[in-house]
């Protein structure tokens, strides 16, 4: 029995030392230097102070899926404790499933819409004339940079 207790404890001492951070990092670039977080905070939270409304995608993502990864940390442990896999593991597979629900909430993101010169735009920008008007996905490049990391706290 103490074998078993100080397995557990070295399990929620691992866990407790450790943290995934999801979303997006500071490498993560537009061709012009921008950083995606920036233009994500914004997205997310919006800027009425320049006429952005605020289009949320990673909290309503969060929210909606907390007992997935709540699953997903019990999952984790109870692999940890069974020697069938260690923590950091774990926690990677918890932040790869929170990095598709995100971009699930990117690809969800349908309102408000973009203002009419904002897709003008994007037509000017575009080959062919044509772009989209959804927003979040112009480029792509939000929706590719999206990842997470395991991390000692």
């Amino acid at each position: 029995m103490t074998d078993k207790l100080a397995k557990m404890e070295a399990v929620f001492d691992a866990l407790d030392k450790k943290q995934i951070k999801v979303g997006f990092f500071d490498s993560a670039k537009y061709t012009d230097g921008t950083s995606i977080a920036y233009i994500a905070a914004i997205q997310e939270l919006g800027y009425p102070e320049g006429g952005i409304p605020a289009r949320p995608f990673i909290r309503p993502s969060i929210t909606k899926n907390k007992s997935k990864y709540a699953r997903g940390f019990y999952s984790a442990a109870k692999k940890a404790l069974s020697g069938e896999s260690d923590i950091t593991s774990g926690l990677s597979i918890i932040g790869d499933v929170a990095v598709g629900d995100i971009k699930e909430g990117i690809e969800a993101v349908i309102t408000p819409e973009l203002k009419p010169a904002t897709i003008a735009a994007r037509a000017r920008k575009h080959s062919k004339g044509k772009a989209t008007s959804k927003p979040l996905v112009y480029t792509g490049k939000m929706l590719e940079s999206v990842t997470h990391a395991v991390e000692d706290k």
